[in-house]
């Protein structure tokens, strides 16, 4: 006698998630331990780390840790909550989740300094360990802005207009895979952006700020199409989940083309936002640098005004060289 067929690695379609209310959104969740596992053991590891500091004495910004559990927060939101439940019954479900994996996520993560958290507080031996891959030859690559950038971008646009999309529905493993791989491309991209860590490389502040502005018209590129479709993305899985209430599958696939634009604009204007007051702060930081330099040099007293601030000065022939 034949053994069964494994279909552990396939899902059916959900055929009688009730209809998405107010009340739904509030209390329905799933727990998916390839997602709540990681989220977890990240959090406890975190909160082990900055123990050690304070043990020895050492300060650890709290700001950090609250940028830290933010990002973390949201991935357990965007997996567990009814976002997780309900993202293979609407397409504007995992247009949600998407945005909050890879856009906003990523950005708390990236702002807790995991890296230089576990530099401070990993044995020497682990220091070198975690030095040596920061600068590895493949970390070096995909570590520059731009390549991180590409990897972003093509990210989000291969997964809607090729059959991966589909794929991710009927596949549990591919499903949570895309979920894993939307945190880690969007941390890597942020972790190369910030620099907040230690990093490969440190390119000049406006080529960065360029890499942000190109969000918006990325963003453009990927939603309005989709929104514009006369044609349902994974359209025969949507049809074998008959869903009987909401909108149509053309409706909901322009809402979520709608998701993908306009999250993806006001998540580039809160990071442009951000670079702006970046980019001030450290003109401020040069600035007191030099002051603390001439003050070395020439003392804390008053400085010589310069010379276009007296121009009587500019009138008084310069006296002759002594031979």
């Amino acid at each position: 006698m034949l053994p069964p067929p494994i279909t552990v690695l396939a899902w059916m379609p959900d055929m009688d998630q009730p209809p998405l209310t107010v009340s739904r959104m509030l209390t329905a969740w799933t727990f998916d331990p390839v997602m709540v596992i990681p989220v977890v053991v990240a959090a406890g590891l975190y909160l082990w780390g900055v123990r050690i500091l304070r043990r020895r004495g050492d300060a650890w910004p709290p700001s950090r840790t609250a940028y830290w559990f933010f990002g973390l927060v949201l991935v357990f939101v965007a997996t567990s909550s009814a976002l997780g439940v309900y993202d293979r019954t609407l397409f504007v479900v995992p247009a949600i989740q998407h945005m909050l994996l890879q856009m906003i996520a990523p950005v708390g993560l990236a702002m807790g300094a995991p890296i230089t958290l576990a530099m401070r507080t990993f044995p020497v031996e682990w220091r070198r360990v975690v030095l040596a891959v920061v600068h590895s030859g493949p970390v070096r690559f995909i570590g520059r802005p731009g390549v991180a950038f590409a990897l972003f971008a093509i990210t989000q646009f291969a997964f809607y207009y090729t059959p991966l999309y589909e794929a991710s529905l009927r596949n549990v493993w591919l499903h949570d895979f895309s979920h894993v791989h939307f945190v880690l491309v969007g941390f890597l991209f942020y972790w190369a952006l910030l620099g907040v860590d230690p990093v490969p490389h440190r390119p000049p502040f406006f080529f960065k700020f360029m890499l942000v502005l190109a969000l918006a018209p990325m963003h453009i590129l990927l939603g309005i199409p989709i929104m514009l479709m006369n044609d349902v993305l994974a359209e025969g899985f949507y049809l074998e989940v008959a869903r009987s209430w909401g909108p149509t599958l053309l409706d909901d696939q322009s809402v979520g083309g709608g998701v993908l634009w306009g999250f993806g604009d006001v998540a580039a204007a809160a990071l442009i936002s951000a670079f702006v007051v970046q980019w001030y702060r450290s003109d401020e930081r040069d600035a007191r640098r030099t002051d603390r330099a001439l003050d070395r040099q020439y003392g804390s007293g008053p400085t010589m005004p310069p010379w276009w601030l007296e121009p009587e000065q500019a009138d008084r022939p310069t006296p002759p060289r002594e031979a």
